[in-house]
């Protein structure tokens, strides 16, 4: 009995004898090789961006640390996916810096050993979008892109572009669409239309009505053409992301586009349309002319939001009323002139809305304005009340009024807002002037 427990201590005894023995032998050598003067790293050694030639791995250690130190701080990463940029965590990735070291071979470069938990990745993908459909495959072209980072410690601000990463199959989504119909166009419409189309807008570029009608040597398009297709254009991306620079409006809204849409071109007075692409891909404007109807589509790929068009504080006014005499006209006659047109105001913004149909943003795009055309009655001279003599060769003169509120009696307010009332304003004067 004595034997056997005289063996059994014996045992524990050359057990605890090697363990003690293998660890004060093999940890001096692994502290040795980080730490002795004869083991420098060669020259042309790098780990991560840090260059460690002519240094033990002990000083390798402490100079990665501190360079890692200064990424962390001095490093953004951004995922960007369609409209969406999310700011990447750096603590999601587990960088091993003194294993880096340990492996690092002397004489090249050494990537730093770092790794991405799967679970995390996928959590920060679906907080890019919901509707991401990330497999393995995509998942591992996403990690290896954050690590290609990580790896050689790439400090500044990184912009990632998702989408480019996945295998989607929406670049040709039909994103908008205008149809606007025209009255009376001129038959070489079919013509100009053909020779625009497509009009290709590349990613984060910039889009100019002006200099693509002169690449396709169509300068020579009627200005009112020119303005009927840029007014279908800029209908059509205004429901999109696509930041709009220059637009203009004329002086009177055309009866084939609705309020708040007008662009009107003149290139003599470099009146352009011009809108920027901030998307990280291509999209192309293609038209269609079926007389009457001009059709313009905007395909790309989907984006991730929902735009939406809306006008606010809209207001008409009354146009104002010149009454001019002549006495070419019975007194008791009386003629229109000019018919006169309602002055409109309207402001445009568009709202932006998420994945779930949450509200977002909201953004002012224009404010348009039309100024009321003056409605022009020629009447006839009342004999009984003016005196005057004619001059000019139509007959129209100059007269004293000498009742005025009985001759205005009946001539309806017409510079009062809608559903408001103010104090009215009539002119009197000569055919063919005007108000001063």
């Amino acid at each position: 009995m004595k034997k056997q427990q005289g063996i059994k201590l014996f045992v524990v005894l050359l057990v605890s004898t090697l363990f003690i023995y293998s660890f004060s032998h093999f940890g001096a050598m692994t502290y040795n090789a980080m730490t002795s003067e004869d083991d420098m790293f060669l020259p042309g050694t790098s780990i991560g961006s840090v260059d460690v030639s002519g240094k033990t791995r002990n000083e390798a250690l402490s100079s990665v640390t501190d360079d890692l130190q200064s990424w962390q701080n001095g490093t953004i990463l951004n995922l960007m996916y369609k409209e969406k940029t999310i700011q990447v965590n750096l603590d999601i990735f587990e960088i091993d810096v003194q294993e880096s070291v340990v492996a690092a071979q002397s004489g090249q470069a050494n990537p730093m050993i770092v790794s991405i938990p799967s679970q995390e990745l996928k959590a920060m993908l679906q907080q890019l979008s919901s509707k991401l459909a990330i497999g393995e495959e995509e998942l591992t072209k996403v990690n290896n892109e954050l690590l290609s980072y990580a790896h050689l410690l790439k400090s500044g601000e990184h912009h990632i572009a998702v989408g480019k990463l996945l295998a989607t199959d929406d670049s040709s989504v039909v994103i908008s669409e205008t149809i606007l119909e025209f009255e009376e166009v001129s038959v070489a419409m079919m013509d100009w239309v053909a020779a625009l189309s497509p009009i290709t807008i590349p990613a984060e570029s910039q889009f100019s009505f002006l200099k693509t009608i002169e690449e396709n040597k169509l300068t020579s398009m009627p200005a009112a053409n020119k303005s009927m297709i840029a007014t279908a254009i800029y209908k059509t991306v205004l429901p999109t992301n696509f930041v709009v620079i220059q637009r203009h409006i004329g002086q009177q809204l055309p009866n084939y586009i609705e309020l708040g849409f007008e662009a009107k071109i003149n290139q003599k007075n470099n009146l352009d349309l011009a809108f920027t692409n901030p998307n990280k891909s291509e999209y192309t404007i293609e038209l269609k002319w079926v007389y009457p109807t001009l059709t313009v589509q905007l395909k790309g790929s989907s984006l991730l939001y929902k735009y939406v068009v809306e006008q606010t504080g809209k207001q008409e006014f009354d146009p104002k009323t010149i009454i001019q005499y002549s006495p070419q006209l019975h007194p008791s006659q009386k003629t229109v002139k000019e018919v006169g047109r309602n002055g409109l105001l309207t402001n445009v913004i568009r709202k932006v809305y998420g994945e779930n149909d949450e509200f977002l943003s909201e953004e002012f795009i224009s404010e348009d304005f039309y100024a009321p055309v003056e409605r022009i009655e020629v009447h006839g001279l009342k004999s009984s009340t003016t005196t005057g003599t004619s001059t000019g060769d139509d007959g129209a003169g100059t007269e004293t009024t000498t009742d005025s509120a009985s001759q205005t009696e009946s001539v309806e307010d017409t510079t009062s807002l809608k559903d408001e009332t103010s104090d009215g304003k009539i002119i009197y004067g000569k055919p063919n002037e005007t108000e001063k």
